[in-house]
């Protein structure tokens, strides 16, 4: 697989949090503006390791919709395809966790200019005309009806074109029921080739009773559990599942696992100590997909794509900068951090 481009679908959202790193909200009165979302953070970590890719999305005709255009651009993200009108772009702070206290997320996206734009069907023929990947996560259906409308013409258009799908199975429970997740994702799995899970969406969504798990072991075991169930909603190319033992908010043991067939491959665990807890998982889905393009092997990939999972929580913000060299020496084990001159 050869992509003459890599298409998303998603919302872009401006991203605030505290300008001091662990500030709560209620502490603060100085605010760092950024911007992310799951299918852009995907986007950009694939852009970052040379890859073209565009996104489709809806942003509002003032300073912030152009603002979060410059930084697509930034990034080597294609805006083509952006809709452009009067509304308002989703708004989410960003409290981070140290220590015993976890991070925390609060929404202010309802009525977002993405939840209300129809894309005429033109546009996705025109948006997929070059793509052989497009990325979608399960965050993009909770928006609205009209944004799984959306998804349903694109996912079309992209199956007669024979354009892969990559779905990171995302559940936001402040979006929308576990009930309605379920629905929507056994009518979108079938149509999906590369699969993105975790435990978190075996529970969450489709109900899965997940005992104590103390170990990475115990991880790596429970979260195997759940592929037969992945298996059954779909037929892939590929899966790929994250793994995190959260020791406390600051310390967490990253890995994952990727099945191709009967073959299936673990990573060795990453220790990390955490800066940044959100776009790790967009990371190592960005990281798998670049595996798949370049056609390393299975186990080369899963560790590559762990080393990013990990590093992507020592930045600040939610996208991946390091370089695919940066990521390779991450993923033979040159994680001290010593200095480099």
């Amino acid at each position: 697989m050869t992509p003459k481009i890599i298409t998303g679908y998603g919302e872009m959202m401006l991203r605030l949090s505290p300008l001091t790193h662990g500030y709560l909200l209620e502490q603060t009165d100085q605010l760092k503006m950024g911007f992310a979302g799951a299918e852009a953070n995907i986007l950009a970590g694939l852009s970052l390791l040379g890859h073209p890719t565009s996104l489709v999305s809806a942003f509002p005709r003032n300073p912030v919709g152009r603002s979060a255009d410059f930084f697509l651009k930034r990034l080597g993200i294609q805006t083509q395809y952006i809709q452009w009108d009067h509304g308002r772009m989703g708004t989410y702070f960003i409290e981070h966790g140290l220590s015993i206290r976890g991070t925390r997320v609060t929404y202010d996206r309802n009525h977002s200019l993405i939840s209300q734009m129809r894309i005429p069907l033109a546009i996705w023929e025109h948006a997929l005309s070059e793509a052989s990947l497009f990325v979608l996560t399960g965050i993009t259906p909770a928006l609205s009806e009209i944004c799984q409308q959306n998804m349903d013409n694109a996912i079309s258009i992209a199956r007669k074109k024979k354009i892969h799908i990559a779905f990171d199975l995302n559940y936001r429970r402040t979006l929308w029921s576990a009930q309605e997740a379920r629905k929507t994702f056994e009518r979108i799995l079938p149509k999906v080739d590369i699969l993105f899970a975790n435990i978190g969406a075996a529970s969450d969504v489709f109900g899965v009773s997940l005992p104590n798990i103390t170990s990475y072991e115990d991880l790596i075991l429970v979260t195997e559990k759940t592929i037969p169930l992945f298996n059954d909603l779909g037929h892939y190319s590929h899966m790929a599942l994250t793994l995190r033992l959260q020791q406390s908010a600051s310390q967490n043991i990253l890995g994952g696992i990727i099945i191709q067939g009967k073959e299936k491959y673990i990573s060795q665990p990453i220790p990390t100590q955490i800066m940044d807890r959100l776009g790790g998982g967009d990371a190592f889905a960005a990281t798998i997909l670049h595996g798949i393009i370049k056609k390393w092997p299975l186990q080369k990939t899963i560790q590559v794509a762990t080393a990013a999972f990990a590093v992507t929580q020592t930045m600040e913000g939610d996208v991946n900068f390091s370089t695919e060299q940066e990521l390779l020496a991450l993923a033979s084990g040159s994680i001290s951090g010593f200095v480099k001159r």
